[in-house]
This record gives C-alpha cells, sequence and structure tokens, in this order.
C-alpha cells in the first residue's frame, strides 16, 4: 500500500506542476527534476528500490515511441547527415571526453568504469528538449534538428555503456574492433526486428475496428518490441524507432483514432515522465546518503565532465554550421552562430543519463553511488539551467531571420494543398447541388483554413456555422475533408516535408472530419 501512496502521488505532483508550468510558461520537465531532486531534503521519505536491470525497459520504451511517432521516413531520410554526425559521432565524442576526465580526475574509477559514466552523460534528453523548446518558442527548424538528433543519439550511448559495463563488472577487456562489431551488429538487427513490428502491427491495427484496442495496442508494441530486441542483443532503442515510424507510416487509421491516440501518448509522455524523475529522485537521494565524504569530489567531477560536454557539444555544432554553410545544406541546423549557441544550450541531458547511472549493479562496482551524484550534476548543470534560461536566450539571439524560422510558410502551403484539394472534390459535384450552396461550402472551407491559429476548437462552432446546409451537403463536405486528409497524409511521406507541421494541419482537418461525421 506504502508504494501504491508513493506512486499516486508522483503521478499527482505531475499532473500540478505540468498544470503550474503551462501556466507561467515555464518547462515542465525542469520543475520535476527540481521536485524530485528536493526529495534528498526529506529523509522520512520512504525508498523504493527499482531493480537495477529494470530501470531502462521500464522508462525507456514509451517515451521513445512517444517522440518517434511524431516523425517520418522522410524526415529521417532528408536528415540522416544529421542522424550520424549528432545521434553517432557526437555522442562517442562527449562519452570519451567525459570519460577522460573522469579517469584523470578520479583515477581509482578505471578505463571501463570511466567509459560507462562518459556513456550515460553523453546523450541529451529528447523528451526535456521537446518539452523545453516548443514554449520557449524555439524555431521549428531547429527543434526538428533536436528531436532527430534524439531519436537515436540513445542507442549509440547504450552500446557504449552496454560494453563498458561488461568490462567492468564481467573482467572482459575493452575492444575498439569488438565495439564497432557490437554497434553495427546491434543496428542491423534492431532495424530489422523494428521493420517487422511495424509493418505487421500496422496491419494488425487496420484489421481492428475499436478505437480504445488499437490505442491499447499502441501501448504493447514498444515494450514487446524493447524486450524482443534487447533478447538478441540488438538496440532495443532503435528497434523501438524503426518500428514507430514504420507503423505510422503503414497503418490507415481515421481522424478519430489519430485524435484519439494524440491526446492517449500527450498523456502516458508526461506521467511516464513524472513517475520516473520521482523514483529516481528518491534513488538519488539514497546515493547521496552513501557517498559520505566522497559528496564534494563527486559534485567538483559533475561540475567539470558539465563544462566539457557544453564545451565539446559547441565545438561540433560549430564545426557543423561551416560545413552546413559551404555545402549550402539550408534544410539543415545550425546555419548561423545564433543556431550554434542555441543548439549548444539544448543539449540537455535527462532521464536516460540517471536511468543508466542507476541501473549500474551496486555490488560489483563500489563507485556505484558516486557515479549517481556526478550524474545528477550533470542533469542539473545541463537541463534545469539551460531550461530556466533558454527563454532569455531566445530573446537574446535573432534567430526569426532563419529560412522559414517557426515553419509558417510550409504551414501555409500545406493548408493550401489541402484547400485545393477539398475544392476539386466540390468542382465535381458542381450541377449536381445548387450554385449557392456550392459557394457556401466553398466560403465555409477558406473560414476553416486558419481555425487552428486562434485556438476555436469546439465542435459546436463548426456545428453552428454548417446547420443551414441539407443533408445532401453532407457526404460531399466529408468527401472534401478527407480529400484534404489524404492530400496532409501524402505530404507527410514527401522529402522536405516537416512531419510535426503537417500534424498540426492535419490536426485541425481531423476535428472538421470527426465534427462533420458527427453532425
Amino acid at each position: 500500500m506504502e508504494i501504491l501512496l508513493i506512486i499516486t502521488l508522483m503521478l499527482f505532483a505531475t499532473v500540478v506542476i505540468v498544470a503550474i508550468s503551462d501556466r507561467f510558461g515555464l518547462p515542465w520537465p525542469v520543475l520535476i527534476t527540481l521536485v524530485a531532486a528536493s526529495a534528498f531534503f526529506f529523509p522520512s521519505l520512504p525508498l523504493l528500490h527499482i531493480p537495477a536491470e529494470m530501470m531502462l525497459p521500464i522508462f525507456l520504451p514509451p517515451l521513445l515511441w512517444a517522440l518517434a511517432r511524431r516523425t517520418s521516413w522522410a524526415a529521417i531520410r532528408s536528415q540522416w547527415v544529421t542522424v550520424v554526425s549528432l545521434s553517432v559521432l557526437l555522442v562517442l565524442v562527449s562519452a570519451v571526453a567525459a570519460a577522460g576526465v573522469a579517469l584523470w580526475m578520479l583515477p581509482p574509477i578505471g578505463i571501463a568504469g570511466a567509459l560507462v559514466l562518459g556513456a550515460a552523460v553523453a546523450p541529451p534528453d529528447p523528451v526535456a528538449v521537446d518539452a523545453v523548446a516548443e514554449p520557449a518558442g524555439v524555431p521549428r527548424r531547429l527543434t526538428g534538428t533536436l528531436q532527430i538528433e534524439g531519436l537515436f543519439n540513445d542507442a549509440a550511448s547504450i552500446v557504449v555503456f552496454h560494453l563498458a559495463l561488461a568490462a567492468l563488472t564481467a573482467g572482459e577487456k575493452l575492444s575498439l574492433v569488438g565495439g564497432i562489431s557490437a554497434f553495427l551488429y546491434s543496428s542491423i538487427m534492431a532495424v530489422g526486428v523494428g521493420w517487422l513490428i511495424g509493418y505487421g502491427s500496422a496491419k494488425l491495427i487496420d484489421w481492428m475496428n475499436s478505437t480504445v484496442a488499437r490505442n491499447a495496442f499502441t501501448w504493447v508494441i514498444p515494450f514487446a518490441t524493447y524486450v524482443l530486441a534487447e533478447e538478441i542483443h540488438a538496440s532495443g532503442v532503435i528497434a523501438i524507432v524503426i518500428a514507430a515510424v514504420e507503423l505510422n507510416s503503414r497503418v490507415k487509421v481515421g481522424a478519430e483514432d489519430r485524435l484519439t491516440g494524440h491526446a492517449f501518448w500527450e498523456t502516458v509522455e508526461m506521467l511516464f515522465t513524472g513517475v520516473a524523475f520521482g523514483l529516481i529522485g528518491l534513488s538519488v537521494r539514497d546515493a547521496v546518503e552513501e557517498v559520505g565524504a566522497e559528496l564534494v569530489h563527486a559534485v567538483v567531477l559533475g561540475v567539470v565532465i558539465s563544462a566539457v560536454l557544453i564545451a565539446v557539444r559547441f565545438g561540433w555544432m560549430w564545426v557543423f554550421y561551416q560545413i552546413n554553410v559551404r555545402k549550402g545544406n539550408r534544410g539543415l541546423a545550425p546555419l548561423r552562430l545564433q543556431e550554434v549557441l542555441l543548439l549548444t544550450w539544448a543539449g540537455m541531458r535527462g532521464l536516460v543519463t540517471l536511468a543508466l547511472v542507476l541501473s549500474i549493479p551496486s555490488d560489483s562496482f563500489p563507485m556505484h553511488h558516486q557515479l549517481a551524484v556526478v550524474a545528477l550534476v550533470v542533469l542539473l548543470l545541463t537541463m534545469v539551467i539551460p531550461g530556466l534560461t533558454l527563454p532569455w536566450l531566445m530573446r537574446k539571439l535573432d534567430l526569426d531571420k532563419g529560412p522559414d524560422a517557426q515553419g509558417d510558410h510550409a504551414r501555409e502551403q500545406l493548408r493550401k494543398r489541402a484547400y485545393d484539394k477539398a475544392m476539386d472534390v466540390i468542382a465535381e459535384h458542381d450541377g449536381e447541388i445548387p450554385a449557392d450552396m456550392i459557394e457556401g461550402m466553398r466560403v465555409w472551407f477558406a473560414e476553416q483554413q486558419h481555425i487552428g491559429d486562434h485556438g476555436t476548437s469546439a465542435a459546436e462552432h463548426r456545428h453552428e456555422t454548417i446547420v443551414e446546409f441539407r443533408k445532401q451537403m453532407s457526404a460531399v463536405r466529408i468527401q472534401a475533408l478527407e480529400a484534404a486528409q489524404n492530400e496532409l497524409l501524402q505530404a507527410r511521406r514527401e522529402p522536405g516535408v516537416d512531419p510535426a507541421v503537417v500534424d498540426e494541419v492535419l490536426h485541425s482537418v481531423d476535428q472538421m472530419i470527426v465534427a462533420a461525421n458527427r453532425h
């Protein structure tokens, strides 16, 4: 009963924190981190011990799935340079740099122990970045780069982490060739597993009639994908991303499914993140108590590693910026020095960092508690401080001059495509329906194009707008909306189109379809 009470309190606290963050324009992952860290000052709180081997399987699958379902194959193909440069190479360089600092300042940790720590603190947290970037007004093109980076960077860090952990706990030797081979095997097998599960799951969802069952099935898929991939020593992270993208590119669901699925996964992401940070906060409190006299040294090490990680990320982004400018890669980021600064500051560590450190078996590595303290310090310095100062940085930097900074041009183009396709369907029925009604429908569609800009979402508004139309108009209206919907779904699969912007416009069209069907 005590465990149930604690988890219930964490869920309640998460909802309250998100509500406060939304009202005051603050990043909720940062507030949750601060609340979780404050558990240290309440020693009377009961401690929940999570088995080390269960940290990642419990929390990583749903959070990764929630993020990966927002992208598309076209977006990944167009950003493959970002995936290789930021998700793999930058993570490896950051892990080695952090490991070098750890080995220099804490020699007893050994090379394997240093790499374990380096791999844990190397990847930025996509969930934290996504939640912080939007309220701060980060341009859509930069947010897209951060999201693509966050999809795969955990995979590179986890492979390095497990290789170093095996050397640490089992006495195995670290091998560069073995590490590369393991990474290639893990990645290739994960792609195969993810594709098969995504393809098969899409077919099964298409067969289901129940919206509830379809949404519930998407909850099961990420866990099943992770477990199956890990059982054959493949990357569960990559498998989940591939499965999510493949499923969402193939599944044929209607407007109601997309609306309910969006709401469902937004809720899952919020509550899971809150509980994860709460449980991790209680675990870190135990680590701080256990580290004893080494606390100050662990904090100093965390500060130095944080500074090194920020410096490495800035240097890498600056080189990436120079390459983009010379090659004219207008669709990539960064393209200006201001964007280098923003992308550097947005490299926030989060859940994966603490989860990896806390997954180290404490009985096989005596310095386990020190690593947990170091990870907490890195988390505070690379997520809490950047998260709170990012809105201020956005006001100081001139980022609105980049190409379609906020995605407004892309959004307008998509709306026009959807509108034109709907008008084509209406034109096909010219002569069957009185001309004044045809003209009234055209006016109604034109008004609905920008309904999402003003936050007007109630179905009652649309109902009042169309109530004067006769029943014979309903079939044509729905047919036109479905044509607009199909055009947007087609655009989502096209290279150079931001799937997040498509989803914004598609959300409005889906709302209109649901309202029209109910009417």
